[in-house]
């Protein structure tokens, strides 16, 4: 090797050089013991139930049981828009908002929608729903 040479360039070679005198690694479990067989499980019988004392086994389900799942973005997707609310009929026996007032009145109005992921305590179905609606209908005096 010239000297020339960034050794930065040779760091693959240099690592595999040293890797052929080196044995491979042990796989071991979390307190340290060496592992077997990671592949095959301990059973009572060529298909009868797994055994507790499959220590490999029961170390793996410990940290698989116990990995943290991390909670989905509230509100993450959604879109917005600004336009007017128009009043088509006359609605003032049932409200006396003077957003209401009067058949044609255009009042400004600003959306916005957006799906919310779904909570660990929420109920399967509700993931499909559409939770964010608000709106608000800009006007200087509701009532």
């Amino acid at each position: 090797m010239a000297d020339s040479r960034d050794p930065a360039s040779d760091q693959l070679k240099f690592w595999k050089e040293q890797r052929t005198t080196q044995k491979p690694d042990a796989l071991t479990t979390g307190a340290g013991h060496p592992i077997g067989d990671k592949l095959n499980i301990m059973t009572l019988g060529p298909r009868g139930p797994l055994l507790v004392q499959d220590v490999v086994f029961t170390d793996e389900m410990a940290h698989f049981d116990r990995e943290r799942i991390p909670e989905r973005v509230v509100h993450a997707k959604g879109a917005g828009a600004f336009g007017y609310f128009e009043v088509t009929h006359d609605i003032t026996k049932y409200c006396k908002a003077k957003v209401f007032e009067h058949v044609g009145k255009r009042t400004p109005i600003a959306v916005r929608f957006s799906t919310v992921g779904k909570s660990v305590f929420l109920l399967e179905c509700y993931s499909c729903t559409l939770f964010g609606f608000i709106y608000n209908l800009i006007s200087r005096n509701l009532y």
